[in-house]
């Protein structure tokens, strides 16, 4: 017990860290050092803005804060985001793309953005709109594009707590691996795929120079509504809800029409089924538009299955042979009993 509350110790501290000291103890690793530099300060005295730049492994990021030291630490959390995006591993907290930070609602709001009291003009909203491109289907057209293969996601991580889960995706290609964390598991997907897209991008540039993304997301939209429409052409077999208990037996015919029942009936009138009962079962059932599955459970006994049924259809045999040939006497004894049934609802009929 003293050990995992050790462990649980040490995880915190490690989440602790500020991501100045990350940057630095990363940079000294590699023998450099992380240059900070305060480039403005604009706003009154009283709500100053400070603008901070940073600069190591040859890539230079800048930020604003109110104060110096958040100004310093937000610099850094860019910058941490920034080498992850390029390659470079980062710890689990900071490994992430930098997203457009919002303004502080101490900053004061622009003169043109204020509503006008006498006109009750709307105060303008025009924001940092997000990158709303799927990476993962740029990644997966590059990738077909240029037959790199098809990109492996793997989900590698899932803590916190209920309210709070943090899911970590992996992405890997070839020897080519990226790792992002997010709320969710589509997020964490997308920011792995944008980080291993991004890597290609820039480092295969002279390669994929004819690589257009505007027409990479064309391509994969159509290819998504073309799944999306044959989804929907398939037609969804749906039990009928007025069907009575007590015509169970008649399951497999309540949703044919007369038609397809009578061709079904000649079918099997015409065919002799004792010699081939397989091919003789399969056969009737293409007139009616059913489909015939058959599977060896156990030793020598067979299950053949009709569908679509409400409820379902399923006779069994010593072989394979002799479960397709109940399957047919079954057919036959339910073609009889349905002509019968509408004789006798007819007959019915009549007498009202």
């Amino acid at each position: 017990m003293r050990r995992g509350v050790n462990g649980k110790w040490g995880c915190i501290k490690k989440m602790m860290k500020t991501a100045v000291s990350v940057l630095q103890e990363m940079m000294v690793k590699s023998g450099q050092v992380p240059e900070y530099e305060c480039v403005s300060q604009s706003g009154p005295n009283h709500r100053a803005m400070f603008k901070y730049r940073c600069s190591c492994n040859k890539l230079s990021v800048t930020a604003s804060a109110r104060s110096k030291k958040e100004a310093k630490q937000e610099v850094a959390r860019r910058m941490l985001a920034e080498l992850f995006i390029h390659g470079t591993p980062v710890p689990a907290p900071y490994a992430r793309p930098p997203s457009p930070r919002s303004p502080s609602p101490d900053v004061p709001e622009p003169p043109e953005t204020k509503a006008l009291p006498s006109t009750g003009v709307a105060p303008s909203t025009s924001t940092v709109q997000p990158d709303i491109r799927s990476y993962v289907a740029l990644l997966k057209e590059l990738c077909e594009q240029y037959v790199m293969g098809a990109p492996q996601y793997e989900l590698i991580g899932d803590a916190g707590l209920p309210h709070q889960r943090q899911f970590t995706m992996s992405v890997r290609l070839g020897k080519h691996e990226r790792v992002a964390s997010a709320s969710t598991k589509k997020t964490a997907k997308q920011l792995a795929a944008e980080q291993l897209y991004k890597y290609l991008r820039t480092n295969l540039t002279r390669l994929t120079q004819d690589f257009v993304e505007e027409d990479a997301l064309l391509r994969a939209h159509e290819k998504a509504m073309e799944r999306y429409v044959e989804e929907k052409s398939e037609t969804i077999f749906r039990p009928p809800l007025n069907q009575k208990i007590a015509d169970y037996h008649l399951g497999l015919f309540m949703h044919i029409d007369k038609d397809k029942l009578n061709l079904g009936k000649e079918a099997l009138e015409a065919t002799t089924y004792i010699e081939d009962p397989v091919n003789t079962l399969v056969s009737v059932c293409a007139t009616m538009d059913l489909d015939v599955k058959s599977q060896q459970v156990q030793g020598d006994l067979w299950i053949v299955n009709v569908t679509p049924s409400a409820p379902p259809i399923s006779t069994a045999g010593v072989d394979r042979n002799e479960a397709h040939a109940s399957a047919l006497r079954y057919l036959r004894r339910v073609l009889e009993r349905t002509h019968l049934y509408d004789a006798e609802k007819d007959s019915s009929l009549l007498e009202l």
